[in-house]
């Protein structure tokens, strides 16, 4: 009776076992809650895609795709949000968005101010017209439509 042996598992199985779940937990962590916050050193600069759709915007002649839609730039230490092509193209050239001459955004006004509060003071002789301001890391917009 104690000369009896049973079957046991290796090492190597027990580890690949282990291995295995560990995977499997990360892939539906993945996909339920979001890559970017499992592993947030993954993310990439998204300069070049931005600028592939603002120049496709502009060729394009979509005033709203240049002047309006907001987008998430992330490029190195730099995470600007809400930004637009118009915005990169005027203030931040350095991440490739060009300007466009084919588009006009004159409803937009974009100025230099470090609050938001200073930026409903910029309304008076812009009425009508959209006010834009970097405030921080977001891009902010004030719409100055004469009451």
């Amino acid at each position: 009776m104690n000369n009896k042996k049973g079957q046991g598992l290796s090492v190597n199985a027990i580890i690949l076992i282990v291995l295995g779940i560990v995977v499997l937990v990360l892939l539906v962590l993945g996909f339920t809650i979001g890559w970017s916050r499992i592993l947030p050193f993954i993310s990439t600069d998204n300069a070049d895609t931005i600028a592939t759709a603002c120049s496709i915007a502009c060729s394009t002649n979509s005033q709203f795709d240049f002047c309006s839609v907001e987008r998430e730039l992330k490029a190195g230490d730099n995470d600007l949000k809400d930004v637009t092509c118009n915005y990169l193209a005027e203030k931040r050239p350095e991440f490739g968005t060009d300007s466009c001459s084919t588009v006009s955004c004159d409803n937009v006004v974009i100025v230099d101010v470090v609050a938001q509060e200073l930026l409903q003071n910029q309304c008076t002789g812009n009425e009508n017209k959209i006010i834009q301001a970097l405030i921080g890391d977001t891009l902010v917009s004030l719409d100055c439509s004469s009451s």
